[in-house]
């Protein structure tokens, strides 16, 4: 019984922060909600394997793997409509920028960011950003410009979130479409595209590596030779 008990405390209490114990709880429902759709609808596979890829390809490591997701889009276009992959990979980005949204607020909100915030050219950036910030986030969203500097731009702005959601769509739409209708024309083989993903995110990952193991050692950490 306190076994039960527990398995339905999972449901009905609150996991942390409101934002958090909604994300986790959706998170847990569209994978329960996949494997029933993959079984009664075969023809369906693709689509429900790339809405479950979509969020942690696009979440906050997304940076260091920039060129991981196309790949995705255009593998799943050899089996479904441009149309339909479009349609399922928007919600799951959208989904997935819940998350970056608050992970990158929380960051920038840290104390070691405060003075970066004050530098000129920061400011001066946060300024243009304010003059057409729907389109900035929508051409940055549609282009291969890297999207983390308009997201960026949008928290220190206080940009409304609703606001940004609707221009990342209008971006982001039309981009996977573009992808989709490319890779259902051009049949691009799998391991080329499985190659796109990994061999850029090694080479970024590994001089991530390179990067902290030339890093200069913390005086805290080094060895004081004792006094003779």
């Amino acid at each position: 019984m306190s076994l039960l008990r527990k398995i339905f405390g999972v449901f009905i209490y609150r996991l942390g922060d409101r934002r958090w114990d909604l994300f986790l709880r959706a998170t847990a429902v569209a994978a329960l909600v996949g494997i029933p759709v993959a079984l009664a609808f075969p023809g369906l596979i693709p689509l429900v394997w790339l809405a479950v890829m979509t969020p942690p390809f696009n979440g906050p490591l997304s940076p260091v793997m920039p060129t991981s997701y196309e790949p995705l889009l255009i593998e799943a276009a050899k089996h479904a409509a441009p149309v339909a992959v479009a349609a399922v990979a928007l919600p799951g980005v959208l989904y997935a920028e819940y998350v970056n949204w608050h992970a990158y607020a929380w960051a920038l909100n840290l104390q070691r960011f405060a003075a970066m915030r004050e530098r000129p050219w920061i400011r001066r950036s946060v300024a243009a950003f304010g003059r057409s910030p729907f389109w900035t986030v929508a051409v940055f969203a549609f282009t291969p410009l890297p999207y983390w500097v308009a997201r960026c731009l949008a928290i220190m702005r206080g940009y409304p979130l609703p606001r940004y959601y609707a221009a990342t769509a209008v971006g982001r739409f039309p981009r996977y479409l573009l992808y989709a209708c490319f890779g259902s024309v051009v049949h691009v083989p799998t391991w080329i595209l499985i190659g796109i993903i990994v061999v850029p995110a090694s080479i970024a990952i590994g001089l991530s590596l390179a990067r902290r193991e030339r890093a200069p050692e913390p005086v805290s950490d080094r060895l004081v030779p004792a006094d003779r």
